[in-house]
C-alpha cells in the first residue's frame, strides 16, 4: 500500500504527496509527457524551484556556485543558475563538460538555452584547488551532480573529488548545501550512502518524494526534505490519496 506522507513546499505551503519507489517516478514523468508537460519543460519547473530555494539562503549579491553533472540532474542545475542570474544574482556553475558536450536530453537544451543568456560565469573541469576556493567564498553551494538514477557504492572521479570539498567546506565553514532531488552519493531508492555523499542542509525533491531519503539512515545527509510539486497532483494522485 503507498505510503501517504504531509511534506513542507518550497513556496511554504504544504501538501500530501505519496512516497513512490524510483521506477514508479521515473514512469510517472513519461506519463505527464505524455500528456503534454515535456521533459523539458518538468526541468525548467525543477530548477526554478530550486533557485527559489536557494534564494532563501543567499543574500542578494551574494556569490552562489552550482556544480552541475553531466545528466538531467544537472540540466536542473543549469535552470537554476539562469533562473537566479535573470534575479540578479552571483551564480558561478560549474561543470566537467560543456554545454554542448552533454549527451543528456533535456539537460543538454537546457544548458544550452542557458550559456545563450551569457548571464553568470561558467569554470569547466576545475583543479582541485580553484574548486576549494570558490566552494570557500560561496555564500550557498547547490548539488546538482548527481540524480535519483544513481545506485552505486563508488563515486567516480571527478564527482567525488568534488563531493569530497563541498562537505570539507560545509563542515569547516557552515556553507549551507542545498541539493536537487537527491544528495549527490545517496541512492534514492533505498537511502544508503556511497563512499562520497553529499551532505546537504536541504534536499528540493521534485514532483513527489522517494523513497530512500525518508529512511532514517537518510536523513543526515537529506537534511530539511522541500517538495517542488511542479504539476497540479489532481489526476496523477487521485487514487493514492
Amino acid at each position: 500500500m503507498t505510503r501517504i506522507i504531509n511534506m513542507q513546499c518550497v513556496d511554504g505551503s504544504s501538501a500530501q504527496a505519496p512516497l513512490l519507489d524510483v521506477p514508479e517516478v521515473v514512469a510517472l514523468e513519461q506519463r505527464i509527457a505524455h500528456d503534454g508537460t515535456s521533459l523539458l519543460e518538468l526541468m525548467t519547473r525543477a530548477g526554478t524551484a530550486l533557485a527559489h530555494a536557494i534564494e532563501a539562503h543567499a543574500p542578494a549579491g551574494a556569490p552562489i556556485v552550482v556544480l552541475a553533472g553531466s545528466g538531467n540532474n544537472g540540466g536542473d542545475g543549469w535552470v537554476a543558475a539562469r533562473v537566479l542570474a535573470a534575479a540578479g544574482r552571483n551564480v558561478t556553475l560549474v561543470t566537467k563538460s560543456g554545454a554542448e558536450e552533454l549527451a543528456a536530453d533535456p539537460a543538454r537544451t537546457a544548458a544550452l538555452e542557458a550559456i545563450a543568456t551569457d548571464s553568470f560565469d561558467i569554470v569547466l573541469a576545475p583543479a582541485e584547488a580553484e574548486l576549494a576556493g570558490l566552494l570557500k567564498n560561496a555564500s550557498v553551494i547547490v548539488d546538482a551532480i548527481l540524480g535519483t538514477g544513481f545506485a552505486h557504492d563508488e563515486v567516480r572521479e571527478p564527482y567525488a573529488s568534488w563531493i569530497r570539498l563541498v562537505n570539507e567546506t560545509h563542515s569547516g565553514c557552515g556553507i549551507p548545501v542545498v541539493a536537487a532531488d537527491c544528495p549527490s552519493g545517496l541512492n534514492a531508492q533505498t537511502g544508503t550512502a556511497a563512499n562520497n555523499c553529499i551532505v546537504a542542509d536541504e534536499t528540493v525533491t521534485m514532483i513527489t518524494p522517494k523513497a530512500g531519503l525518508l529512511e532514517a539512515h537518510a536523513q543526515p545527509y537529506v537534511g530539511t526534505l522541500l517538495l517542488a510539486p511542479l504539476i497540479p497532483i489532481e489526476g496523477y494522485f487521485d487514487d493514492l490519496l
